[in-house]
C-alpha cells in the first residue's frame, strides 16, 4: 500500500515539474487549480488535470477547465442519456445492420454473417449457422480478402483483417505478416476474448475489405482504413454534431484505434462546419505531440479536407431520426472510395479523444441538454451543473 502510494506522488511530482518547465506555472499554482475542478460540475481530477493540459491556457480552444468532463464520467454520459431499452442496435451489429439498412442509412454490407439462429435476413450475406461452417469458409481461397470481427465488441477487441489461406499448415496469414490457425481462430466464435467487450453468442462478422478514399490514400500511402468518429446530440429537434475526430492509422497498424496512443495512431479534430483537420495528435500525455504533417509521409495534415463530409452529417442527421430514443450517438465512419459508410453506432462513446485537443464537451449546450434529457434522480451528477 505504501509502495502503491509512493509510486503515485512519484507519477505527481514528474507531472507537475513538466507542467511546470512547459507553462512556469508553480506547482502550489497547480494545486489550486486542481482544487478548483471540484465545483466545476465535470468531476476532473488531477489526472484530468494534467492529460487535458488544462494547466496551459494557450492549448485550449474553448472555455478551459470549465468544459471539461472527467473520465470518471465517461461511461455516465451515454449512460445518464441512453436509455437501456433502446441501446441494443448500438451493442449488437446483427441488429443495427437490419434496422440501419432498412432505414437506408449507408452501412457497409456483410460478406458473411456467423449466427446460431436458424434465420437471419438475406441480407446479411451468407449466413454461416455453425463453427464447422465457419471453417470451410475460411478455408475457401477465394473468400479473401476479408476483415472479421465479432458482432458484439469494442475497441477493436477480437478483430482482424485476413489476407489469406495456407492450406498446407491450415493456417490464416493476418494483414502485417502475422498467421493464426484456422482452429485457434474459430474459438473466438464461443470463447471470449475479453468478457468486458466481446459476446460470442452474438455471432461474428465477414466483411470485404474496404479501399480508402483515394485523397486518403495518397496522404497515408496506406491501405487501412482511417474512420471518422462524430458526437451527436440527438434531441426531438433532430441530430447535432457537437464534436469530430479522425482516427488516422500509421503502418503496421491495419486497425485506426487510438486507444490512447498505444499504437502509434494518430487522432485529428475536424472543423465541424466544413471537414477540415484542426489538430492531429499521437501519444498519450505526458507524450502527446502535434503533428503539421504526416509523420511518415509529410504530406500537410493541417486543413486537409475530409473527404465527403457532407454525406457523413446527412447520414448523422437520418441517424437521429432512425433511433431517435437514443439521446447521444457516437458514429464510426469508413471514408471509402464509395464515399462514407456508417461502420457501427456506439453507446458509451470515449471522452478522452475529442477533449485531449483542448476542447471540452462539457459546454452550456451539453450542460442544458443533460438537464432536460437526463434523469437526475439515476445521475445525481446532472443535478449538480
Amino acid at each position: 500500500m505504501l509502495k502503491k502510494y509512493a509510486d503515485s506522488v512519484n507519477e505527481w511530482r514528474g507531472w507537475s515539474a513538466l507542467a511546470r518547465q512547459q507553462t512556469g506555472k508553480s506547482i502550489l499554482a497547480q494545486l489550486r487549480e486542481i482544487r478548483a475542478l471540484r465545483g466545476m460540475g465535470g468531476q476532473c481530477g488531477m489526472s484530468d488535470y494534467y492529460c487535458y493540459k488544462l494547466y496551459d491556457d494557450s492549448y485550449q480552444l474553448g472555455r478551459g477547465a470549465r468544459d471539461f468532463l472527467g473520465w470518471r464520467l465517461e461511461s455516465s454520459l451515454g449512460m445518464a442519456l441512453n436509455p437501456r431499452h433502446a441501446v441494443l442496435p448500438a451493442w449488437d451489429k446483427l441488429a443495427f445492420t437490419a434496422l440501419a439498412g432498412a432505414a437506408g442509412l449507408p452501412i457497409v454490407p456483410l460478406r458473411a454473417y456467423y449466427h446460431r439462429a436458424e434465420v437471419v435476413p438475406a441480407a446479411h450475406g451468407e449466413h454461416l449457422k455453425t463453427p464447422e461452417a465457419v471453417g470451410a469458409f475460411l478455408r475457401e481461397p477465394a473468400n479473401f480478402p476479408l476483415f472479421a470481427k465479432p458482432a458484439f465488441s469494442q475497441q477493436g477487441k477480437g478483430a482482424e483483417y485476413l489476407s489469406g489461406y495456407d492450406r498446407a499448415s491450415d493456417t490464416l496469414r493476418i494483414l502485417g505478416g502475422a498467421t493464426m490457425r484456422v482452429d485457434a481462430f474459430l474459438q473466438r466464435l464461443t470463447v471470449s476474448i475479453d468478457p468486458r467487450y466481446h459476446r460470442p453468442e452474438c455471432g461474428f462478422v465477414f466483411q470485404s475489405p474496404l479501399a480508402p478514399a483515394p485523397e486518403i490514400h495518397a496522404l497515408t500511402n496506406w491501405a487501412a482504413i482511417c474512420g471518422v468518429r462524430v458526437i451527436c446530440l440527438n434531441g426531438p429537434e433532430g441530430a447535432k454534431p457537437i464534436a469530430a475526430l479522425w482516427k488516422i492509422a500509421v503502418p503496421p497498424n491495419h486497425v485506426d484505434n487510438f486507444s490512447k496512443g498505444k499504437y502509434g495512431n494518430l487522432l485529428a479534430s475536424i472543423n465541424l462546419e466544413d471537414g477540415s483537420v484542426t489538430r492531429t495528435l499521437t501519444a498519450f500525455w505526458p507524450h502527446t505531440a502535434i503533428h503539421l504533417t504526416h509523420p511518415l509521409t509529410g504530406a500537410r495534415l493541417e486543413g486537409f479536407q475530409v473527404p465527403g463530409w457532407d454525406k457523413v452529417l446527412e447520414a448523422c442527421r437520418q441517424g437521429g431520426a432512425t433511433f431517435p430514443l437514443m439521446r447521444i450517438h457516437h458514429w464510426d465512419f469508413a471514408l471509402t472510395d464509395q464515399g462514407p459508410l456508417i461502420l457501427e453506432l456506439n453507446d458509451l462513446g470515449m471522452t478522452i479523444g475529442p477533449q485531449i485537443h483542448g476542447r471540452g464537451l462539457l459546454t452550456e449546450e451539453m450542460r442544458a441538454f443533460l438537464r432536460r434529457h437526463a434523469n437526475p434522480a439515476a445521475h445525481p451528477w446532472v443535478a449538480a451543473l
